[in-house]
């Protein structure tokens, strides 16, 4: 009774190491970062191919037409570089850059006046841009260039960002039409410009 309290049984130390927060030990913090990222770089490598983003083929053609409608579609000072007035010298320009001539098609029947078009460039070399719009404003484009991968495919639906599209190749040359309008009205316009197309390619 009269001997003082064994320090492992005294109460107010005993709550004061509650208090503290625990250290954890340096190894344990080490071994557990390696596992972290050996799972990370696990989980990483397998999913490669699943994330990548396409580099050739109608899938990448689908991605730049995406990249240059985001460019130059919301531009209402200078949307395109050669007005549809001056269409004959456009298709000069572009058949020269890109080395293969490609026809204009004409979607007026669909309610999308032609407004011009411009050479863009793309991972793939220079491609021709051409630009439709309509009474309320709603733009399209078209993106055309040659293509090394997918010389002719079926027509492929495709979304991203908000932009809805259909792209495909005939005879060597690449196409995708990219717009904000529903996927419906789109593949209507892009079956039209294709058969429009066939007969120039």
């Amino acid at each position: 009774m009269h001997e003082p309290v064994p320090a492992e049984l005294d109460l107010f130390r005993m709550m004061e190491e509650r208090r503290r927060p625990r250290q954890v030990p340096l190894w344990a913090i080490a071994t557990a970062a390696l596992f972290l990222l050996a799972i990370g770089g696990g989980s990483g490598w397998s999913l490669r191919g699943v994330m990548a983003v396409p580099s050739e083929g109608v899938q990448a053609l689908a991605r730049e037409a995406a990249a240059s409608y985001a460019v130059y579609a919301p531009d209402r000072v200078r949307p395109v570089e050669i007005r549809a007035e001056d269409s004959k010298t456009l298709a000069a320009w572009t058949t020269k850059r890109i080395r293969r001539s490609v026809g204009i098609p004409d979607l007026s029947m669909a309610g999308y006046r032609f407004m011009g078009g411009r050479v863009v460039p793309t991972e793939h070399g220079p491609a021709a841009l051409f630009m439709y719009d309509n009474d309320k404003g709603s733009r399209l484009v078209i993106l055309a260039h040659p293509m090394v991968a997918d010389k002719s495919t079926p027509m492929v639906p495709h979304k991203m960002d908000g932009l809805n599209g259909y792209s495909w190749a005939d005879g060597g040359l690449g196409f995708s039409l990219v717009g904000a309008a529903p996927a419906d009205v789109l593949h209507l316009l892009a079956d039209d410009a294709r058969r429009q197309l066939q007969q120039t390619v």
